[in-house]
């Protein structure tokens, strides 16, 4: 774990910024900043009312209370967040930055605050390219990063759809799906109904995945962005 200052001032690395998170939700009081790129919105509805940004050092989650967030924060633009009284939290090492916190946790940025917040470039777009990482291999300090898993499937994907669909209401529910590689190692992969494939057929076969690697029930699981996975039977 590198070491940082206990006072930062000015802009500072996603890192650094997630270093200053703790089990309770921490309003940031110190003038820091941090930059980074869109790696993930809801352009084909992965991220409901969330983004996600990367620099060199990672990747946070960031929550907004704002519907169409691919065209107020296109893939790849670059975001400046002035971080002053934004609210912090870790959930089980899921770090989430947004407003004040509510009874359901982080609270979202409000869309009228925007321009408070935050500074988009989308002038000088950088694509982000995904850490290569393979199952075994995540940990803790990949919690929110953007990362490509290769020579990977669906455990028992035959029939099964991204989403199950709650029998009684017809309603898309949010699924999670086991993933393997060839070790027999297994990462879970989750879905939220708002996905624009939700109820597409998971594809069958080995090939390559794209996400942000999160945690949930004390398991690390993966959700992929911007529909990139690739797999050939």
């Amino acid at each position: 774990m590198p070491e940082f200052d206990n006072s930062p001032y000015g802009t500072v690395s996603i890192a650094h910024l997630k270093t200053m998170a703790g089990s309770e939700p921490r309003t940031i009081t110190e003038d820091i900043s941090i930059e980074g790129y869109v790696v993930a919105n809801d352009l084909y509805g992965e991220y409901y009312k969330s983004i996600v940004i990367c620099d060199d050092s990672g990747g946070i989650e960031i929550s907004v209370d704002a519907r169409q967030t691919a065209k107020i924060f296109p893939g790849a633009a670059k975001v400046t967040v002035h971080c002053t009284s934004l609210t912090i939290g870790d959930y089980d090492g899921r770090i989430v930055l947004g407003a004040k916190s509510n009874e359901y946790g982080i609270g979202r940025i409000e869309e009228r605050d925007f321009a408070r917040f935050f500074l988009i470039d989308k002038l000088s777009p950088k694509a982000t390219e995904p850490t290569e990482i393979t199952i075994d291999a995540i940990s803790a300090k990949d919690i929110g990063n953007y990362v490509e898993i290769t020579d990977v499937g669906f455990y028992e994907a035959d029939g099964l759809r991204w989403c199950d669909t709650d029998p009684v209401t017809g309603e898309v529910k949010t699924t999670t799906r086991q993933l393997i590689d060839k070790q027999g190692n297994t990462l879970l992969v989750r879905t939220i109904s708002q996905c624009s494939y939700a109820t597409e057929l998971l594809p069958l076969g080995s090939g390559r995945i794209r996400g942000i690697v999160e945690k949930q029930n004390s398991r690390y699981s993966l959700r992929i962005v911007n529909r990139q996975f690739d797999f050939t039977k």
